[in-house]
């Protein structure tokens, strides 16, 4: 299947899941193609007119010699040697941009040029089109500081492109933000599936010790104007359907479960406003310079110097989600700790049973300790930075802060699902210590999670170590739409 751009205001956030996660590549629609076309034609009237205007990369240089206007030989040699791939040598590939989020961020890049609101060729914007069919290159993270993104830009194209290069098309290439675009889309849609696999994960740490229903009431959502509100409990009470109303708690739950539908409301802001933040991205042009196509007052055009290159309401959103997953992990070392404790439960003290002659279970208390704290850190708001200084030309004084947001996205996502696979054991040890059985919404997902927790007892408990990573990898593939849980949550949707 091949997804057609046509349209900024069609593109969808299922298309950029096609792209992105599925693996199917990109082509332009005819009436694309069109207004590529068309734009170029005036593009070129425009540069080739008597009194060309100031057209950053075209008329000028680029970077930090903006203020150098230049000569017709100088412009035609600007074309020829400019080499911006020597930037990617910079990056130490410590940590990568996973292959989906390179596929998004050159979705982006095409969708940018379909409108005619970058001076680029129809064959140049077909070339990078054509990079959605072949696997994606390496992005470093490491060679992403900068105002703009220039350095991890040039580190998706390979060498040779077999076409040449026309005026402006340097800064079709590597202006604009179409980074910041692609991984706020990464960072929105893995993060609707994470939510998903958190509420059955809550939902099932509900009935797992019998916690009262009433702090999960639908009552709650008449007397709160928060739609985030009302869809958890919906999404709660859903999955806890047909849970016995009987043999429950016969006081309060920690607060650790009472919370849950004002913590699950909050991620589901942040997702919502995640998802929001892309999609307005992905249907927007974002690019220096912007090419304004020909009107009844410019009827070749006109070519403006913008900040498109800086998109920080992505940041803002992937910091929204960042400070989010930190608070489940948070939550879930609360419940860790109180299921191990046992006493409110009436379970037995370290979810096990006394003289079974296991001891060490505490350690999963302890580790979300540490998952904790690591994911809290990365919650850190990735704020604008404030040391980059351009070297010369004073052009280039502020740096993105996206790629900063995206790493330690990244980072605390790991986190969750290291810290949900610890919760997970820990319930499922004890729905196997009590007498209690899961929801019958949740029962597949339950048994899919049981089938990688090793029982607790002296001659399997050595192997936890196994299970914990056998969880984290079955819950973290679920994001990216792959495995079983994937397919379960999926077929609940249908």
């Amino acid at each position: 299947m091949t997804v057609i751009l046509d349209r900024l205001r069609d593109i969808s956030l299922q298309e950029a899941w096609q792209v992105g996660f599925e693996g199917h590549p990109i082509t332009l629609s005819d009436r694309a193609a069109g207004c590529i076309t068309k734009s170029r034609d005036a593009f070129e009237r425009l540069l080739n007119s008597e009194t060309p205007p100031y057209m950053y990369g075209s008329t000028t240089a680029p970077g930090a010699r903006a203020k150098v206007k230049l000569s017709v030989e100088s412009q035609e040699e600007l074309v020829r040697i400019q080499n911006l791939w020597a930037s990617r040598e910079i990056g130490m590939g410590r940590k990568m941009v996973p292959d989906h989020g390179v596929r998004l961020i050159l979705m982006a890049r095409v969708a940018s040029y379909i409108e005619g609101h970058v001076a680029v060729s129809l064959p140049m914007a077909e070339w990078v089109a054509g990079l959605t069919h072949q696997p994606p290159r390496p992005l470093p993270l490491e060679a992403a500081t900068g105002p703009g993104e220039v350095m991890p830009l040039s580190c998706i194209y390979p060498n040779e492109m077999g076409i040449s290069l026309r005026a402006g098309e340097i800064m079709a290439l590597y202006n604009g933000s179409p980074c910041a675009t692609g991984l706020v889309l990464d960072a929105a849609l893995t993060a609707r599936r994470r939510f998903d696999l958190i509420h059955r994960i809550m939902a099932l740490a509900v009935e797992a010790v019998g916690a009262p229903l009433e702090a999960y009431d639908p009552a709650i959502a008449t007397v709160s104007t928060d739609p985030h509100m009302a869809s958890a409990i919906q999404t709660l009470n859903a999955h806890l359907h047909d849970v016995p109303r009987q043999n429950r708690l016969p006081h309060q739950a920690p607060v650790s479960w009472r919370i849950l539908p004002t913590i699950l409301a909050a991620q589901s802001h942040a997702v919502a406003h995640a998802e929001e933040t892309a999609l307005n991205a992905i249907r927007s042009v974002a690019q220096n310079p912007l090419f304004v196509p020909p009107d009844a007052e410019h009827p070749d055009g006109r070519v403006i110097s913008t900040g498109g290159y800086h998109n920080q309401q992505a940041s803002r959103a992937i910091d929204g989600l960042n400070a989010a997953a930190a608070d489940i992990c948070v939550l879930a070392g609360k419940q860790t700790a109180r299921l191990l404790d046992g006493a409110a439960f009436g379970l037995p003290k370290m979810l096990v049973e006394e003289g079974s002659g296991v001891v060490g279970t505490e350690f999963l208390a302890w580790t979300q300790t540490g998952l904790g704290d690591r994911a809290r850190l990365s919650a850190i708001p990735a704020t604008l930075p404030t040391g980059l200084e351009d070297p010369c030309g004073a052009q280039s004084d502020v740096a993105s802060p996206v790629f900063l947001a995206y790493e330690r996205h990244l980072d605390v996502s790991d986190d969750l699902m290291a810290s949900l696979a610890v919760l997970c054991v820990s319930l499922i040890q004890t729905y196997r210590l009590s007498s209690r059985r899961p929801p019958s919404a949740l029962q597949a997902f339950h048994d899919e999670l049981a089938r990688h927790v090793i029982p607790f007892d002296t001659d399997h408990f050595v192997e936890l170590g196994t299970s914990l990573r056998s969880l984290k990898s079955l819950l973290a593939d679920a994001t990216i739409g792959q495995g079983p849980l994937s397919q379960l949550i999926s077929n609940d949707r249908n």
